[in-house]
């Protein structure tokens, strides 16, 4: 039984919440589209919310594994109240029945911008000098440099 004076209400979600990105205001990062279009949903996602930078340092701590964006928290995960609010909206619609989601590992942000470079420097640079920038192997970035020609071919 409850105890005389005290009541239970079920808890009440911050009201001051956006739903949407405000881009007016500046509290979310402005990033490129076009950058945006190139990454996975989920990874576009935490971007949006976080910046990219962040997101890359956020994605090392937690990324690669199944977790819970609190819905209630103040602070949580390493991020300030703000950064915790608009990851909540971001990612809200990416999580399952239990409200979790898998988040991808860091690595997944920056390889698109390394094999974008390595496609840029191709023309410019040999496979084993390219191999050692990089720290792949010479086979990798024949392959890196594949995807991209493959692509091409199939639209013809």
């Amino acid at each position: 039984m409850d105890e005389p004076g005290l009541t239970m209400s079920a808890p009440r979600l911050p009201q001051s919440l956006p739903h949407a990105p405000d881009t007016e205001t500046g509290a979310w990062p402005s990033l490129d589209d076009d950058f945006l279009s190139t990454l996975p949903a989920v990874l576009r996602a935490v971007v949006r919310a976080l910046g990219f930078t962040r997101a890359g340092d956020w994605l090392q701590e937690y990324g690669g594994v199944n977790c819970n964006v609190p819905a209630f928290r103040e602070r949580a995960m390493g991020l300030a109240p703000e950064e915790l609010a608009r990851l909540r909206i971001t990612l809200r619609p990416h999580l399952d029945a239990n409200g979790r989601l898998w988040l991808p590992k860091a690595d997944k942000l920056y390889q698109r911008i390394r094999n974008t470079q390595i496609r840029k420097d191709r023309g410019a640079a040999s496979l084993s000098t390219l191999a050692h920038r990089y720290r792949l192997s010479s086979r990798q970035i024949q392959n890196i440099c594949s995807d991209e020609e493959d692509a091409q071919l199939d639209l013809f």
